[in-house]
């Protein structure tokens, strides 16, 4: 894998995140996905960061905008909050990421 110049960015939809119920720990959820980050050594080149409505309103899932450091193929993902932001994770981690 090549050595990125920019961070990939993780835009958390912050309206998916509130609208999860309780037991689903949706603000918790950035912080789970960077210690899922962490644990596959992608913390210092991705971004976790809380954004607005993104268009997509999923029931009990989190819309994540996905925008690659080399600024092509930014997608939509759709993850589940009990997977502990791990399925996000391991997305990232794959070379189809970062989509031409």
């Amino acid at each position: 894998m090549s050595a990125q110049s920019e961070p990939t960015e993780l835009h958390v939809c912050h309206r998916c995140l509130v609208r999860l119920e309780a037991s689903a720990g949706g603000v918790d959820l950035p912080r789970r996905l960077r210690e899922a980050l962490s644990a596959r050594d992608l913390a210092e080149h991705t971004r976790v960061v809380a954004s607005g409505c993104l268009g997509e309103c999923p029931r009990g899932r989190v819309s994540v905008l996905v925008l690659p450091g080399s600024g092509a193929g930014a997608h939509l993902r759709l993850i589940d909050p009990a997977k502990d932001g791990e399925d996000l994770a391991e997305h990232v981690a794959s070379p189809r990421a970062e989509r031409p």
